[in-house]
């Protein structure tokens, strides 16, 4: 999809608090990914913030190098 998560992910729970629509946790690998690109311009403002804010920079879009 266009959004992603990369491993550096540590399972802090942020983006789920933000975007939980769009976000799972992985208990196995302790790191959360995109269950739903967003759907709606509000989920996209949602998964931008939770990218934007992620404190480990692990949420990516494709084609941009960092969303921060």
């Amino acid at each position: 999809g266009e959004y992603f998560t990369t491993d550096e992910c540590d399972g802090c729970a942020y983006c789920a608090s933000v975007a939980p629509e769009n976000f799972e946790y992985d208990r196995e690998r302790n790191r959360y990914y995109i269950v739903r690109q967003p759907l709606t311009p509000d989920e996209e403002d949602c998964v931008r913030e939770a990218a934007e804010d992620c404190p480990v920079d692990a949420i990516q879009k494709a084609g941009i190098a960092a969303l921060t």
